[in-house]
């Protein structure tokens, strides 16, 4: 962020090396994906961001270092393998996962939603290749334990609680950590790992290289601007470590934040669209109100491609690290310096270019449209000033609260049309 020279980067922002490597590799790797027809899609959706998790993990290692941040908690001491209380220690965070494991198993094997064929890709992978996923984790967990500086984590107070029959403190604040962590993750992998499967089939059957026109370039670019978004989504949620500086340091805990965030997705969306947020007319967007004019046409959808490309340019900046209801770093730069929820202001905007609910059969549907759509834009709003105050636990993130808040690009262009001259903040010096 270079707009104000008194804002300092604090040692959880996240390296910008990440989201350029995101934005180049993932369209050049799809692109040059080879041939796979013995290999499913699934697979190669999963090969797929394996790929660029160690494209992503190997530029952050090699150029930003992000191993060596404060952030991590690390310090690689190899006395501490020999370390008793290390050594006396680390059953007990074996137990813990043991433990995640089995909360899983009965949050997956109990609840309906998951026998649907619908996240059959996810738990079919997970029973195929469950062996080489258990000895990844069991290396980090190894890894991670014996170079904390503060050993006994969440995942430790997890452990200990089992095996003292309950009478370990619930109110541990890194249990509680661990334990949303583990919801969070639980709720959003199976779900987001099946629309990267459901998107890469699709894409498996088109190509942007041979598009005839416009409206298949746009359903291209439309399509895979979410397949771009997805694969971040995945990384960001399955490989969460403290070797990379992306762990989760904190997450929501309030009924209300989760609430606004989760019914954004299913099954809890699909209810709502339908009986809340119908701002859709059936056979009707932008496309067929605009088919006969050209121009008109191509600007259109022009503008809903822009608007997703900066979409998914926040997302990328966000690199290893993204996840919904966490604080895992700070993002300070383009897109970020632009507005502090880029990515939902952005797709916010589409859904009104797309749907275009001011068009409708008469006046009063319009109106009921756009009214349903205007609730929608509310819930992100919610959801926007719940993740605010989430992260300004972070001093770094107040700080830089402040600073968008005064010299961000539309807080300029604010000022510009209230003839108002931004106020200048304190430097900061946060180590959070």
């Amino acid at each position: 962020m270079k707009s104000n020279p008194t804002f300092r980067r604090p040692a959880s922002s996240i390296p910008a090396i990440t989201g350029l490597v995101a934005v180049v590799s993932i369209p050049s790797v799809h692109f040059l994906w080879p041939e796979m027809s013995d290999t499913s899609y699934r697979d190669q959706a999963a090969l797929f961001a394996l790929t660029i998790f160690v494209l992503l993990a190997a530029s952050e290692i090699i150029f930003g270092k992000s191993y060596r941040s404060l952030g991590t908690g690390l310090v690689y001491r190899p006395s501490n393998f020999q370390d008793a209380g290390y050594i006396s220690d680390f059953p007990v965070k074996l137990i813990g996962l043991a433990v995640s494991f089995g909360l899983l198993a009965v949050l997956y094997n109990t609840a309906d939603l998951y026998r649907d064929d619908w996240y059959t890709p996810f738990f079919s992978l997970i029973s195929e290749f469950w062996p080489v996923m258990l000895i990844a984790v069991l290396i980090n967990v190894t890894v991670v334990h014996f170079t904390m500086r503060r050993r006994r984590d969440g995942l430790w107070q997890l452990g200990k609680l089992v095996l003292t029959f309950g009478q370990h403190s619930l109110k541990d604040q890194d249990l509680k950590v661990y334990l949303f962590s583990l919801g969070i993750k639980g709720f959003f992998l199976p779900l987001m790992f099946c629309y990267l499967v459901e998107d890469w089939t699709y894409l498996a059957s088109m190509s942007l290289w041979t598009s005839a026109d416009f409206s298949e370039v746009y359903n291209y670019l439309f399509r895979f601007s979410f397949f771009f978004d997805l694969t971040i989504v995945i990384i960001g949620y399955a490989t969460a470590t403290r070797l990379l500086n992306s762990h989760i340091r904190w997450t929501e805990t309030t009924v209300s934040g989760w609430l606004v965030c989760i019914v954004c997705y299913a099954p809890f969306w699909q209810l709502l669209s339908r009986d809340y947020f119908n701002y859709v007319e059936d056979g009707f967007g932008w496309g067929v109100w605009l088919w006969d004019y050209p121009v008109l046409y191509g600007m259109w959808g022009g503008m809903i491609l822009v608007l997703l490309a900066i979409y998914t340019l926040a997302e990328a900046r966000m690199g290893l690290r993204f996840s919904n209801l966490t604080y895992r770093g700070l993002a300070c730069d383009f897109p970020y310096n632009v507005s502090k929820h880029p990515a939902y202001l952005t797709k916010n905007l589409t859904w009104w270019l797309i749907s275009i609910p001011f068009i409708a059969v008469d006046f009063w549907t319009g109106i009921m449209n756009c009214i349903a759509l205007l609730g929608l834009n509310f819930l992100y709003f919610a959801r926007a000033w719940h993740e605010e105050r989430c992260l300004s636990q972070a001093p770094s993130y107040r700080a830089y609260k402040r600073h968008i808040n005064r010299f961000g690009l539309l807080a300029r262009i604010r000022g510009v049309v209230t003839r108002r001259d931004p106020i200048a903040i304190d430097p900061v010096r946060s180590r959070d």
